[in-house]
């Protein structure tokens, strides 16, 4: 009787153990499917970007100036989706963000109901259907400033740091809940180019501590630094 009782405890132990961890593992996307739930018939604006975090050796962060929005905010972009997306977007009926805003063809920024939200970030997951490799906006956000798109390519190096899922929050911009996603790539960029790169005025190293405070001193004038700069440090 007394291996029988060891046996029931070692298993009630194990499969609360296992729930627990379950839970711990996947509370951001609990709290995602619960606050679907509450959204099930809303519309919810989705945005799934990539910056990168672009160090110097002093510590210093890379950030560019805005070219919609008067803010310093980090080198990247949003993902864009392939043709082959084309069934599933019309099963999770997402619409593809007006054309008056920021939006660009093929971009992942779009509007879905709560009921189909974790079914997209699942599919996002599995990074299926849309672009993966991210030297695109690297090399479209850093060539403005006239260096050798060959060089920049073939000796950086660029690795995956972590991915931030925002809580579901109400944009006022928009006028919609907001989910937004962002993947944090570190690109190891040779001194060489980034000494170029910082030749241009719409280029600027920030301290961390400036990026906390979402502003900076440039020109005796003091400069806004976007929210997500925070994701790079």
């Amino acid at each position: 009787m007394e291996i029988l009782h060891d046996l029931i405890v070692n298993l009630i132990v194990a499969v609360i153990t296992f729930l627990v961890s379950t839970i711990f593992n996947n509370r951001r996307r609990i709290k995602i499917w619960s606050q679907s739930l509450i959204r099930w018939n809303k519309d919810i604006r989705l945005s799934c970007a990539y910056l990168f975090q672009i160090k110097q050796t002093n510590g210093r962060y890379l950030l560019i100036k805005g070219r919609r929005i008067d803010q310093y905010q980090p080198i990247g972009g949003v993902y864009k989706y392939h043709d082959s997306f084309k069934g599933l977007k019309e099963e999770l009926e997402l619409k593809d963000e007006s054309e008056t805003r920021f939006y660009e063809g093929g971009d992942l920024r779009l509007i879905t109901k709560g009921k189909h939200l974790v079914q997209f970030i699942n599919w996002f997951d599995t990074r299926k259907n849309r672009e993966v490799t991210v030297i695109r906006e690297l090399i479209e956000e850093l060539e403005p400033a006239g260096i050798s798109i060959e060089d920049l390519v073939t000796k950086s190096q660029v690795e995956y740091l972590k991915t931030v899922k925002e809580p579901i929050m109400f944009s006022t911009y928009f006028q919609m809940d907001e989910l937004k996603i962002f993947d944090i790539f570190e690109a190891r960029i040779p001194t060489e180019i980034l000494d170029k790169v910082l030749e241009n005025d719409d280029y600027f190293l920030i301290e961390a501590e400036d990026i906390e405070k979402n502003c900076f001193a440039k020109d005796g004038l003091s400069k806004k630094i976007s929210a997500t700069s925070k994701y790079i440090v």
